[in-house]
Protein backbone atom coordinates (compact mmCIF):
# COMPACT_ATOMS: atom_id res chain seq x y z
CA UNK A 1 0.00 0.00 0.00
CA UNK A 2 2.66 2.34 0.33
CA UNK A 3 4.43 1.47 -2.52
CA UNK A 4 1.25 2.55 -4.27
CA UNK A 5 0.75 5.69 -2.43
CA UNK A 6 4.51 6.69 -3.14
CA UNK A 7 3.98 6.16 -6.93
CA UNK A 8 0.70 8.20 -6.56
CA UNK A 9 2.72 11.22 -5.13
CA UNK A 10 5.26 10.75 -8.06
CA UNK A 11 2.37 10.95 -10.67
CA UNK A 12 0.76 14.05 -9.66
CA UNK A 13 3.93 15.67 -8.94
CA UNK A 14 5.07 15.03 -12.56
CA UNK A 15 1.76 16.43 -13.66
CA UNK A 16 2.48 19.41 -11.81
CA UNK A 17 5.38 19.78 -12.93
CA UNK A 18 4.09 19.33 -16.64
CA UNK A 19 1.25 21.61 -15.86
CA UNK A 20 4.14 24.43 -14.63
CA UNK A 21 5.86 24.06 -18.15
CA UNK A 22 3.13 24.15 -20.08
CA UNK A 23 1.50 27.33 -18.71
CA UNK A 24 5.35 28.83 -18.95
CA UNK A 25 5.67 28.02 -22.46
CA UNK A 26 2.26 29.99 -23.65
CA UNK A 27 3.63 32.95 -21.96
CA UNK A 28 6.87 32.86 -23.38
CA UNK A 29 5.73 32.33 -26.84
CA UNK A 30 2.87 34.87 -25.67
CA UNK A 31 5.63 37.60 -25.05
CA UNK A 32 7.94 36.37 -27.36
CA UNK A 33 6.90 38.53 -30.51
CA UNK A 34 6.70 41.80 -28.24
CA UNK A 35 9.95 41.33 -26.76
CA UNK A 36 11.36 41.10 -30.28
CA UNK A 37 9.50 44.64 -31.43
CA UNK A 38 11.77 46.65 -29.27
CA UNK A 39 14.98 45.69 -31.22
CA UNK A 40 13.24 46.03 -34.57
CA UNK A 41 13.74 49.15 -36.25
CA UNK A 42 11.36 52.19 -35.41
CA UNK A 43 8.61 52.55 -37.47
CA UNK A 44 7.36 56.58 -37.85
CA UNK A 45 4.84 55.47 -40.07
CA UNK A 46 1.22 55.46 -40.56
CA UNK A 47 -0.03 52.26 -41.18
CA UNK A 48 -4.01 51.13 -42.53
CA UNK A 49 -4.87 47.86 -41.31
CA UNK A 50 -8.17 45.86 -43.04
CA UNK A 51 -9.65 43.17 -40.76
CA UNK A 52 -11.61 42.14 -44.08
CA UNK A 53 -15.27 41.66 -43.79
CA UNK A 54 -17.17 41.71 -40.79
CA UNK A 55 -20.95 42.23 -39.26
CA UNK A 56 -23.54 40.51 -41.27
CA UNK A 57 -20.76 39.74 -44.17
CA UNK A 58 -18.32 36.32 -42.74
CA UNK A 59 -16.49 36.19 -45.51
CA UNK A 60 -15.30 32.70 -46.47
CA UNK A 61 -17.22 30.20 -44.18
CA UNK A 62 -15.63 26.32 -43.80
CA UNK A 63 -17.08 23.33 -44.10
CA UNK A 64 -17.11 23.38 -40.62
CA UNK A 65 -18.50 26.63 -39.98
CA UNK A 66 -15.23 28.53 -39.05
CA UNK A 67 -16.11 32.15 -40.19
CA UNK A 68 -13.04 33.99 -41.60
CA UNK A 69 -14.01 38.00 -40.38
CA UNK A 70 -13.30 36.19 -37.04
CA UNK A 71 -9.41 35.27 -37.69
CA UNK A 72 -9.04 38.33 -40.17
CA UNK A 73 -9.50 40.30 -37.00
CA UNK A 74 -7.72 38.05 -34.96
CA UNK A 75 -4.36 38.51 -36.88
CA UNK A 76 -5.19 42.41 -37.15
CA UNK A 77 -5.14 42.99 -33.84
CA UNK A 78 -1.75 40.89 -33.55
CA UNK A 79 -0.64 42.86 -36.10
CA UNK A 80 -1.55 46.00 -34.94
CA UNK A 81 0.47 45.30 -31.34
CA UNK A 82 3.44 44.84 -33.26
CA UNK A 83 3.71 47.57 -35.65
CA UNK A 84 2.50 50.27 -32.35
CA UNK A 85 5.41 48.67 -30.42
CA UNK A 86 7.28 49.73 -33.08
CA UNK A 87 6.30 53.50 -33.28
CA UNK A 88 4.32 52.88 -36.18
CA UNK A 89 0.70 54.79 -36.22
CA UNK A 90 -2.11 51.70 -37.07
CA UNK A 91 -5.74 53.12 -38.51
CA UNK A 92 -8.09 49.88 -38.20
CA UNK A 93 -11.13 49.97 -40.35
CA UNK A 94 -12.95 47.75 -37.46
CA UNK A 95 -11.71 46.90 -34.30
CA UNK A 96 -14.70 44.07 -33.65
CA UNK A 97 -17.06 42.15 -35.49
CA UNK A 98 -18.71 44.71 -36.70
CA UNK A 99 -19.76 46.37 -40.36
CA UNK A 100 -19.09 49.85 -41.85
CA UNK A 101 -23.35 50.49 -42.88
CA UNK A 102 -26.21 51.77 -42.13
CA UNK A 103 -29.14 49.81 -40.62
CA UNK A 104 -31.24 50.08 -43.54
CA UNK A 105 -30.89 48.56 -47.30
CA UNK A 106 -30.81 44.97 -48.46
CA UNK A 107 -27.33 43.17 -47.79
CA UNK A 108 -26.05 44.12 -51.02
CA UNK A 109 -26.36 47.25 -50.39
CA UNK A 110 -24.73 47.19 -47.04
CA UNK A 111 -21.46 45.52 -48.41
CA UNK A 112 -20.95 48.06 -51.26
CA UNK A 113 -21.14 50.80 -48.61
CA UNK A 114 -19.18 49.15 -46.02
CA UNK A 115 -16.44 48.48 -49.04
CA UNK A 116 -17.14 52.46 -49.77
CA UNK A 117 -16.45 53.59 -46.20
CA UNK A 118 -13.38 51.41 -45.72
CA UNK A 119 -11.81 52.98 -49.24
CA UNK A 120 -12.71 56.40 -47.64
CA UNK A 121 -10.88 55.58 -44.51
CA UNK A 122 -7.66 54.91 -46.65
CA UNK A 123 -8.03 57.71 -48.97
CA UNK A 124 -8.63 60.14 -46.00
CA UNK A 125 -5.99 58.73 -43.23
CA UNK A 126 -2.54 60.24 -45.31
CA UNK A 127 -1.12 56.86 -44.57
CA UNK A 128 2.03 55.44 -45.97
CA UNK A 129 0.38 51.83 -46.79
CA UNK A 130 -2.48 49.67 -46.82
CA UNK A 131 -2.70 46.56 -46.06
CA UNK A 132 -6.06 44.37 -46.21
CA UNK A 133 -6.22 41.26 -44.85
CA UNK A 134 -8.39 37.87 -45.59
CA UNK A 135 -8.49 33.88 -45.76
CA UNK A 136 -8.99 31.68 -49.34
CA UNK A 137 -11.32 29.43 -49.76
CA UNK A 138 -11.51 27.35 -53.37
CA UNK A 139 -14.21 24.46 -53.94
CA UNK A 140 -11.66 22.08 -54.32
CA UNK A 141 -9.54 21.02 -51.08
CA UNK A 142 -5.57 20.59 -51.92
CA UNK A 143 -4.92 24.51 -52.40
CA UNK A 144 -2.94 25.98 -49.49
CA UNK A 145 -0.52 28.76 -48.84
CA UNK A 146 -0.22 32.44 -47.79
CA UNK A 147 -0.12 34.69 -50.56
CA UNK A 148 -0.13 38.79 -51.17
CA UNK A 149 -1.46 40.62 -54.10
CA UNK A 150 -1.38 43.89 -55.16
CA UNK A 151 -3.66 46.35 -57.14
CA UNK A 152 -2.58 46.18 -61.13
CA UNK A 153 -3.42 50.03 -61.31
CA UNK A 154 -0.82 50.57 -58.83
CA UNK A 155 2.40 49.36 -59.07
CA UNK A 156 3.74 51.27 -55.79
CA UNK A 157 2.44 48.31 -53.97
CA UNK A 158 4.89 45.00 -55.70
CA UNK A 159 7.69 45.61 -53.17
CA UNK A 160 5.87 45.44 -50.21
CA UNK A 161 3.56 42.80 -51.50
CA UNK A 162 7.03 40.87 -52.18
CA UNK A 163 8.47 41.50 -49.12
CA UNK A 164 5.69 40.45 -46.88
CA UNK A 165 5.73 36.99 -49.40
CA UNK A 166 9.09 36.32 -49.01
CA UNK A 167 8.50 36.58 -44.76
CA UNK A 168 5.56 34.53 -45.49
CA UNK A 169 7.31 31.88 -47.11
CA UNK A 170 10.27 32.44 -44.63
CA UNK A 171 7.90 31.99 -41.10
CA UNK A 172 4.86 29.60 -42.38
CA UNK A 173 5.85 27.05 -44.84
CA UNK A 174 9.29 27.14 -46.42
CA UNK A 175 7.59 24.74 -49.43
CA UNK A 176 5.27 27.82 -50.40
CA UNK A 177 5.85 28.15 -53.83
CA UNK A 178 3.40 31.17 -54.30
CA UNK A 179 4.44 34.57 -55.43
CA UNK A 180 2.99 38.45 -54.84
CA UNK A 181 0.53 38.91 -58.51
CA UNK A 182 -1.11 41.95 -59.35
CA UNK A 183 -4.87 41.79 -59.16
CA UNK A 184 -7.49 44.28 -61.28
CA UNK A 185 -10.72 43.11 -59.87
CA UNK A 186 -10.98 43.58 -56.19
CA UNK A 187 -12.76 46.96 -55.54
CA UNK A 188 -11.20 48.16 -51.99
CA UNK A 189 -7.18 47.90 -53.42
CA UNK A 190 -8.38 49.55 -56.81
CA UNK A 191 -7.83 53.23 -57.60
CA UNK A 192 -5.89 54.20 -54.12
CA UNK A 193 -2.52 56.15 -54.41
CA UNK A 194 -0.15 54.70 -51.60
CA UNK A 195 1.21 51.17 -51.64
CA UNK A 196 -1.45 48.66 -51.12
CA UNK A 197 -1.53 44.90 -50.84
CA UNK A 198 -3.98 42.34 -49.87
CA UNK A 199 -3.20 39.91 -47.95
CA UNK A 200 -4.27 35.95 -48.52
CA UNK A 201 -3.00 34.19 -45.12
CA UNK A 202 -4.37 30.72 -46.31
CA UNK A 203 -7.16 28.55 -47.41
CA UNK A 204 -10.00 27.77 -45.19
CA UNK A 205 -11.13 25.35 -47.83
CA UNK A 206 -7.74 23.27 -46.72
CA UNK A 207 -8.61 20.90 -43.55
CA UNK A 208 -4.54 21.50 -42.53
CA UNK A 209 -4.64 24.91 -43.08
CA UNK A 210 -7.95 25.53 -41.27
CA UNK A 211 -7.25 23.97 -38.24
CA UNK A 212 -3.85 26.26 -38.03
CA UNK A 213 -5.54 29.20 -38.65
CA UNK A 214 -8.03 29.10 -35.77
CA UNK A 215 -4.59 29.00 -33.46
CA UNK A 216 -3.67 32.24 -31.49
CA UNK A 217 0.28 30.98 -31.83
CA UNK A 218 -0.41 30.17 -35.59
CA UNK A 219 -2.07 34.14 -35.99
CA UNK A 220 0.69 35.54 -34.10
CA UNK A 221 2.63 33.48 -36.51
CA UNK A 222 0.77 34.91 -39.71
CA UNK A 223 0.65 38.50 -38.22
CA UNK A 224 4.27 38.62 -37.02
CA UNK A 225 5.53 37.39 -40.74
CA UNK A 226 3.24 40.35 -42.27
CA UNK A 227 5.05 42.93 -39.72
CA UNK A 228 8.18 41.31 -41.02
CA UNK A 229 7.55 41.97 -44.50
CA UNK A 230 6.63 45.49 -43.87
CA UNK A 231 9.72 46.03 -42.04
CA UNK A 232 11.94 44.45 -44.57
CA UNK A 233 9.66 46.86 -46.99
CA UNK A 234 10.34 50.23 -45.36
CA UNK A 235 14.28 48.69 -44.52
CA UNK A 236 14.48 49.04 -48.37
CA UNK A 237 12.17 52.28 -49.07
CA UNK A 238 12.55 54.62 -46.24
Amino acid sequence: MKLIIIKKKWILMALLILIAIGVFASCFHHYRYRSITTLMPSLTKVIVIDPGHGGIDPGAVSKNGVMEKNINLAIAHHLREYLQQSGAVVIMTRTEDVGLYSDGGTIRQKKNEDLRKRKEIVKNSKADIFITIHLNSFQQTQYYGAQTFYPKDNPAGKPLAIKIQEAFIDALDKNNKRVALAKNDVYLIKGLDIPTVLVECGFLSNPQEEKLLQKSDYQKKVAWAIYIGIQNYFSYSP
